[in-house]
């Protein structure tokens, strides 16, 4: 049984301001990950995108465009540029031999988990700042605002 989600008119102070809160944690999160060292913008867009090829089952480049909201051939690009890193293996659709789908190598599965491991290692004093329920309920509220974007 689908939840019904009751849609609440926010003023727009508080949603400028849980914008601006956002953008202001991010920031914080992106500093403590690259921990003094350059930090490659692209590096995140890889990991999210190893991590959503290795959670659905073998997506085609179409579906990683659509997710990371780019175009085809920014896809093409990343993924290609994964694929040279032997992180991202291609494979052919059973179905349509026009189509390939994508998965994760066993070199990319490593380094997503090492990946992982590092950024949980570096952000773990920022939500240390919240107790197990606050965290909960913050990442109830971001899957929410996630799920309501497919309406």
């Amino acid at each position: 049984m689908a939840r019904t989600i009751k849609k609440v008119p926010h003023a727009s102070r508080d949603i400028a301001r849980a914008i601006s809160l956002f953008f202001a944690v991010r920031g914080i999160m992106r500093t403590r990950l690259a921990q003094g060292k350059r930090l490659d913008p692209s590096t995140w867009l890889r990991i999210e995108t190893m991590k959503f090829i290795l959670d659905h089952d073998a997506p085609k480049m179409k579906d990683v465009a659509d997710y990371l909201s780019i175009t085809a051939p920014s896809a093409t690009s990343l993924v290609g540029g994964l694929v040279k890193s032997g992180f991202v293996a291609y494979a052919a659709d059973t179905s349509d031999r026009r189509t390939s789908r994508l998965a994760l190598t066993s070199a990319g599965k490593a380094e997503l988990k090492s990946a992982i491991a590092r950024g949980t290692k570096h952000l773990r004093g920022l939500f240390a700042a919240l107790s197990d329920k606050e965290l909960a309920a913050f990442s109830a509220a971001l899957e929410r605002i996630k799920g309501s974007s497919a309406e």
